[in-house]
């Protein structure tokens, strides 16, 4: 019952109804702006106003330069190259090369 009266619930226990996350959130806010004041949009989502302008900014992909090696190297060898050949050709930690291959959707062809 203090849970009740504080308007948290106790360690363990979840939320019926779970809160989008940010990112959705000011996705949803930035569909309604034209109709509806910024402001108002963010009252009702309840959503800071430096997250809504955080999530929208255009930041570079500090990767991007790392992803033409990666994809140099596996067009070079025809997409024979798996992360693992690629990192140890690249010098670079496997799991950052097999991130990256995942984000682009490379994977090595496999032969039978």
């Amino acid at each position: 019952m203090l849970y009740a009266r504080k308007g948290c619930l106790p360690k363990g226990v979840k939320s019926p109804q779970p809160k989008a996350d940010r990112k959705g959130q000011s996705q949803t806010v930035q569909t309604l702006r034209a109709q509806h004041p910024l402001k108002y949009l963010l009252h009702i989502a309840n959503l800071p106003k430096s997250s809504f302008y955080y999530h929208h900014q255009d930041r570079p992909d500090p990767d991007a330069a790392d992803k033409a090696l990666i994809a140099e190297i596996y067009e070079r060898h025809k997409g024979r190259y798996g992360q693992r050949r690629i990192a140890a050709a690249l010098d670079w930690n496997r799991k950052k090369v097999a991130r990256l291959m995942k984000q682009m959707e490379l994977k090595a062809l496999i032969r039978a």
